[in-house]
């Protein structure tokens, strides 16, 4: 069990380290390139990297967690670790390359990229180095030392460059140029690390099994891309409706700091996930412990955060400008966000999916996402942000209650 707990402790440094430098490093960076690029390029850079983020939810296809737990169950299997790194391996550059075309239509026919088309086109580079990420087989194999470390390192040298090569408006297209470059760089760089340390046999473009891969990643798939609709598009859903830039730019900062305090809970859950999956193949009630004792951690923690924030909400937000300090009750409010979030996720991506009840989340997660989607388009239309934070708060909790009569009426409760 000590062991059990270091190689868990261990993998949360490092996935940590690995989260900080994908996205608080890069948060560091936003306000230098507000100053330099202006209100309205800092805008197409801002749409442009949300869509790439979802075009990298299709390149995942949910092998985040279906590629994973398939590493952590078979990691002594030689044959089947190796034929799934050339499978999912193989199915992500094929994904990238439809997307890539999709997105090249795009960049075309968006009447925002005129004028700035190369800029857009230089993004398809993290698109297939999204696709050759290697973080789904060094999770399951639960040896992120190597990934991490290459990982932080590019990712902190390629903003630092930003800063550097960045001095005008002119130069926005050494963004996506550098981005790319990292993007591409890891995964070459990962596989080749996973080929020659772990002598795994990886064979270009095999799609053996592939079937297999597909079908086990689809439930995951609708899972991510309808939580990634509700956690990624409420800004754009409330611009819909509020044409004030100041109140978008208030709920903009408002979101950024609770996304923060997830993203710091997001290594976490990816480095217990494989031991929960492995203790759930010894037995059902050691899978059931395993996320009761690793997930009342991080609640635990989730809690300290909320209670933290209603203690410093003022402070918080005058540090960062004083105009935001009249907002603090709603930064209080919308912070009990986080602990649903982190309840759900506990009791969907960890237990039904331990219990290969993956298709249960997936459907109270469908509802989950049209009920709250709905709510935001609503709430914002009659009271902006306020009914934007009060919808995917109400639809947060709504999941939580229908993830626990899930698990009563298919008798999965602990």
């Amino acid at each position: 069990m000590k062991f059990q707990a270091s190689t868990v402790l261990r993998n949360f440094i490092f996935l940590f380290a690995n989260q900080f430098f994908n996205l608080i490093i890069p948060l560091l960076v936003f306000p230098f390139l507000v100053k330099i690029l202006g209100l309205e390029l800092f805008g197409l850079y801002s749409i442009t990297y949300a869509g790439i983020i979802f075009c990298f939810m299709f390149c995942d296809y949910g092998f985040n967690f279906s590629g994973s737990k398939y590493i952590a169950v078979n990691r002594f299997d030689i044959l089947k670790r190796d034929r799934a790194f050339s499978t999912i391996t193989s199915i992500k550059i094929a994904i990238a390359l439809l997307i890539a075309a999709i997105w090249t239509v795009f960049v075309f026919i968006d009447a925002r990229f005129e004028g700035h088309l190369l800029f857009g086109l230089l993004f398809i580079g993290m698109i297939f180095g999204n696709a050759i990420n290697m973080q789904w087989f060094f999770q399951g194999m639960e040896q992120l030392g190597w990934y991490s470390t290459i990982n932080s390192v590019i990712k902190l040298l390629s903003n630092v460059l930003i800063l550097f090569v960045v001095k005008s408006p002119a130069d926005i297209y050494f963004i996506p140029l550098i981005y790319s470059v990292a993007f591409l760089l890891t995964g070459i760089i990962t596989i080749t690390v996973a080929i020659i340390t772990l002598k795994v046999d990886f064979k270009f473009l095999s799609f053996s099994s592939s079937r297999m891969f597909l079908k086990e990643g689809f439930d995951y798939f609708i899972t991510i891309s309808t939580t990634s609709l509700v956690f990624n598009g409420t800004i754009i859903i409330l611009s819909f409706f509020e044409k004030n830039i100041l109140i978008i730019g208030v709920f903009s900062a408002l979101d950024r700091i609770i996304k923060i305090l997830v993203s710091v809970y997001v290594p976490y859950s990816t480095a217990i996930y494989p031991r929960n999956m492995f203790n759930f193949q010894i037995s059902t009630e050691r899978g059931k412990q395993s996320v009761i004792k690793y997930g009342t951690i991080a609640v635990v923690l989730a809690i300290g955060c909320i209670a933290a924030i209603f203690l410093l909400a003022d402070i918080i937000l005058n540090f960062l400008n004083p105009e935001l300090t009249s907002y603090a009750m709603w930064l209080r409010i919308f912070s009990v966000w986080l602990l649903f979030i982190i309840i759900n996720n506990l009791l969907g991506y960890h237990y039904m999916n331990g219990l290969n009840q993956s298709g249960i989340f997936r459907n109270a997660n469908t509802i989950y996402t049209i009920i709250t989607v709905a709510l935001m388009f609503l709430g914002s239309f009659l009271y902006s942000f306020k009914g934007c934070i009060g919808a995917v708060l109400t639809g947060e909790i709504l999941l939580t209650l229908m993830l626990v009569y899930k698990s009563k009426s298919h008798k999965l409760a602990f």
